[in-house]
């Protein structure tokens, strides 16, 4: 089967990145769940978990951590300029069970480039994640599993819009390995503010799965927020960018770009290719250049 997998770049690549970020990701028990806090993920089930078992005791599954770390997870506190509040949570959902797994990312707040790879066993299935930040201003998860049951990745919590978030889906076409796709993604943000603004870009590693929007995220009436994909098999790619849309950055590192450097030099070759060809002028050989195209399949076309 072929699938879609990170080139696990670590380089601009000569694209926009993310806004700088404090590595204030840390590890904290569940809310509501072993200490009282502001935001308790059962008060807002109906709202913020539509479709999923209820966020409860009975339905938080060990796996391979010991006991006394059941409830513990990750979340990101702030990330400067009040993006977050405290969110994160990620987890993984086994579709079959209707269970929750809260795995515990370590190393956290490693140097930007820095990825880590860990294994979680749990559902009975083997789970691999790497994570981290490989350049500025995007945390990365690479998720697989070893087998071809349904999983869901989600994460949940409070935005720090105070309820003056502004939500948009976008959606950017592209072609990668002959096979034509849309990258969905979303754009959260607080209304009024240029810096408060996170995006995230979920992709199902089977290419059949990238059809529609890849995520349900609700909020409720204030800013508490949960974001979780759709059932997938075989994996999932998640890139969360502060401030700015990375979207070209996340499909170079598919490999649906090859870098700005080389963008130049395939619309170089394409129009001398056509002017040693025909006699038409530079501007009508430039409205027939097909740029997408030449860029996703490297391909000159005469």
């Amino acid at each position: 089967m072929s699938l879609i997998t990170s080139l696990n770049r670590i380089s601009t690549g000569g694209y926009t990145v993310g806004g700088t970020v404090p590595k204030d990701t840390s590890d904290g028990f569940i809310n509501g769940l072993r200490f009282d806090d502001e935001f308790n993920p059962n008060s807002y089930q109906v709202d913020l978990f539509p479709g999923l078992s209820d966020l409860i005791e009975n339905n938080i599954e060990l796996g391979d951590k010991s006991s006394e770390d059941k409830y513990l997870t990750t979340s990101i506190d702030d990330w400067d300029n009040d993006v977050f509040d405290g969110w994160g949570f990620f987890y993984l959902y086994d579709v079959a069970s209707q269970k929750y797994y809260f795995p515990i990312l370590n190393p956290i707040n490693s140097d930007d480039g820095v990825l880590t790879t860990q294994t979680f066993v749990v559902f009975g299935r083997t789970f691999t994640i790497t994570h981290g930040y490989p350049v500025q201003g995007i945390f990365k998860f690479d998720i697989s599993v070893n087998d071809n049951d349904s999983f869901r990745f989600g994460a949940y919590g409070d935005m720090g819009s105070d309820g003056d978030q502004v939500e948009s889906a976008l959606q950017e076409n592209y072609t990668l390995n002959n096979n034509e796709l849309t990258l969905y993604y979303r754009k959260d943000a607080e209304n009024n503010d240029n810096r408060e603004i996170m995006y995230s870009y979920f992709i199902p590693k089977v290419i059949s799965e990238n059809t529609g929007i890849p995520t349900t995220t609700n909020y409720t009436n204030d800013d508490y927020m949960s974001m979780f994909s759709k059932p997938v098999t075989q994996g999932l790619i998640v890139y969360l960018s502060k401030t700015n849309d990375v979207k070209n950055w996340v499909l170079y590192d598919i490999g649906a770009l090859s870098g700005l450097a080389s963008n130049t030099y395939i619309y170089n070759l394409y129009l001398t290719s056509i002017k040693n060809n025909t006699k038409q002028t530079e501007d009508k050989l430039y409205d027939r250049f097909n740029y997408k195209k030449a860029l996703t399949n490297y391909k000159v076309k005469i």
